[in-house]
């Protein structure tokens, strides 16, 4: 878990990978029409749609492609199971 709160509420700056809060915000409610909510997600369907993102499967964010393809399995597990206890 510390994993992952770290990358939500820092990101990675190593890898230019930004917080997920900076546009999910805080408590994951995200920003209407722009960003969507996070929070309660399931961490399974998280990690499957930053997979989904990295591998260009799912292409419908430039910007959420380009962040996930910085990440490791370990970092997209540990940031989906921290934005699952999000509420």
């Amino acid at each position: 878990m510390a994993l992952g709160e770290r990358i939500y509420r820092g990101g990675i700056m190593a890898k230019q990978v930004p917080a997920c809060a900076g546009c999910h915000s805080p408590t994951g409610a995200g920003i209407p029409a722009q960003y969507p909510r996070l929070g309660g997600q399931h961490g399974d369907y998280t990690e499957a749609q930053l997979v989904a993102f990295r591998s260009g499967a799912r292409a419908n964010s430039a910007q959420m492609t380009a962040i996930a393809a910085r990440m490791s399995d370990k970092e997209i597990k540990a940031v989906s199971d921290y934005i699952a206890g999000l509420r």
